[in-house]
């Protein structure tokens, strides 16, 4: 192979990463509720911390990591809101929580379903500080819905069960 051939191989080779380069670095991030797999947030720690103990503001609603209490809340289905520091825990934990707010009988009957179908990885709770209707959390990632996806609620369990720092859901 000769000088030339080399350097047309070599600028070629440039341009097409070039080209990659650029064409991901223009792809839309996907915001919170838009996709299936919902938005990653910088995880902000996974410090145990007293009830009570004052901490950072979390960057997500409802937070998907930071500071959080030393017992996390039984698996289940629960009608009432639970404190956010307490659910953290079982984020880091590998386990999904599903929060709802102003949801009607058929959407919780709905929400109670997938707790009972994923009863050692997911806790469903009221959470009327949600920004949506529904919000689904895993461990640095959330998913937003403005109504119930059980196609996507379904894909989020999977793909981010246990994607923490102490995978034990089951």
């Amino acid at each position: 192979m000769g000088k030339k051939e080399l350097i047309v191989i070599i600028v070629i080779a440039v341009i097409i990463a070039g080209g990659g380069l650029i064409l991901a670095l223009n792809q839309p991030e996907t915001p919170a509720g838009q996709g299936q797999l919902g938005a990653e947030y910088a995880i902000q720690g996974a410090e145990h911390i007293d009830v009570g103990t004052d901490h950072i503001v979390y960057n997500s609603n409802p937070p998907t990591s930071g500071p959080h209490y030393v017992d996390p809340a039984a698996l289940g289905f629960y009608a009432e809101t639970l404190l956010d520091e307490q659910l953290i825990h079982n984020l880091e934990h590998g386990q999904i929580w599903i929060s709802y707010k102003d949801a009607d009988d058929s959407v919780l009957a709905e929400l109670r379903k997938i707790q009972s179908q994923n009863p050692g990885s997911v806790v469903v709770t009221k959470r009327e500080a949600n920004d949506a209707p529904i919000a689904v959390a895993s461990w640095g990632r959330l998913m937003a819905l403005e109504s119930l996806d059980l196609a996507a609620i379904d894909q989020f369990i999977k793909a981010n069960k246990n994607k923490s720092p102490e995978p034990l859901a089951r």
